[in-house]
């Protein structure tokens, strides 16, 4: 229900070479302020080995920087579903992809403070 509410929202942008998804739920739907669904498509990424590697990377430059979001998220008393998708089709660099999961933090938390 959730995936499907995430996947028709219209809210995304793209940060080569991640893409994200974001859509804002009830509270009741959910207990945690943010919920993260990573994916590395198969059609991409054609060995389990390069999939699960990037979705390991990813985890972890989602990790190190998710801070500033889950503080907006919080202050504002939202509740959130994320999606970051995994767009290009060699194993990621883990500095390249943390400077594209920066800026994407950025500016997602920008687009949250300025959410009703």
């Amino acid at each position: 229900m959730l995936i499907e509410k995430l996947y028709s929202s219209p809210n995304r942008e793209l940060f080569f070479p991640l893409s994200i998804r974001w859509c804002f739920i009830d509270a009741s739907e959910s207990t945690e302020p943010v919920q993260v669904l990573i994916v590395a498509p198969k059609r991409k990424l054609h060995h389990a080995v390069d999939r699960n590697r990037t979705k390991r990377i990813i985890r972890e430059c989602y990790r190190l920087n998710k801070k500033p979001l889950v503080d907006v998220i919080k202050q504002k008393d939202l509740h959130i579903v994320l999606s970051l998708n995994y767009i290009h089709t060699h194993t990621p660099n883990f500095h390249k992809l943390e400077a594209s999961m920066v800026k994407l933090v950025a500016k997602l938390t920008e687009t949250i403070s300025n959410h009703d």
